[in-house]
């Protein structure tokens, strides 16, 4: 049988040990990192041109060492096949995307004297029949990288607060009325403006997406730009998710490690508790 020192001195070891901090428990983990874009060709994804459907006729889209190049030097095409977009097959929703993306030097008619633009589109439609299904904009334009241009949708975006925009909660008692859009070409279009400029005008810039639910974030090389909150269709039901796209618009692109991961409920969590997963 112990003496009675020892069971003193374990007794006292518990007591040290239920009175040390306890490591918090780890949530799951998120989902890795995987390719949207494979860099070697593109399965599972669909093709638009302006004027030319859903096939690319004159060479507007490359793939250079795990690179996308759009309206390169093997374009050939007329100006109008200029526009168009490349778009997943798949849905997607609560998930948190990054790419690269650069300008090249081409541009085509209406806009070769005009800045050069590009754009990530998500929460898109269905429809394979048009430049612009009902979508939410994610503006690679120069000068307004990181607007959210709403494309018959509509969204609240996230009020600036000391010049940072309002993440991850919208807060009560903050206005929640939408503003009215512009009616162009068939289209009702929301243009939410980015706040600060981390763009590189002629260099590779790191774009990040965080949807979940009903709201996003859009991020310019590693800041928050632009938050939405409260995004519905042209039916004013919420909407949370849809097909991706990358769109080319009469300038030359290039893209680069377009990987996407899923958000669990527990990032989601972490993302309304500190801003971040």
């Amino acid at each position: 049988m112990p003496s009675r020192r020892i069971m003193l001195q374990s007794l006292a070891a518990l007591t040290v040990a239920a009175n040390l901090p306890r490591p918090a428990r780890a949530s799951a983990p998120s989902s890795p990192w995987r390719a949207l874009f494979n860099g070697r060709n593109l399965d599972g994804w669909t093709i638009y041109q302006d004027g030319e459907g859903n096939i690319d006729r004159h060479g507007a889209i490359r793939i250079e060492k795990g690179v996308l190049h759009m309206l390169g030097s093997s374009f050939t095409g007329p100006d109008k096949a200029s526009f168009g977009h490349l778009a997943t097959k798949t849905l997607h929703g609560n998930y948190h995307l990054r790419m690269d993306f650069r300008f090249g030097e081409r541009r085509f008619a209406p806009r070769v004297w005009q800045r050069r633009n590009s754009g990530l589109l998500y929460h898109m439609g269905p429809e394979l029949d048009r430049l612009f299904p009902d979508c939410v904009e994610f503006q690679f334009e120069e000068g307004d990288i990181g607007d959210a241009i709403m494309v018959n949708t509509k969204a609240l975006q996230g009020p600036l607060l000391g010049g940072t925009p309002l993440w991850p909660t919208y807060f009560p008692g903050l206005p929640r009325t939408y503003a009215d859009p512009v009616n162009a070409g068939g289209i009702a279009r929301q243009w939410h403006r980015h706040a600060s400029d981390y763009e590189r005008i002629d260099g590779w810039n790191t774009i990040d997406l965080i949807a979940f639910e009903d709201q996003a974030a859009h991020l310019v090389n590693g800041r928050i730009v632009n938050t939405l909150f409260n995004m519905i269709d042209r039916n004013q039901q919420p909407l949370k998710t849809g097909r991706i796209a990358l769109e080319f618009e009469a300038a030359e692109v290039f893209l680069r490690n377009v990987m996407i991961r899923d958000l669990s409920a527990e990032d989601i969590a972490l993302i309304r508790k500190q801003g971040s997963y």
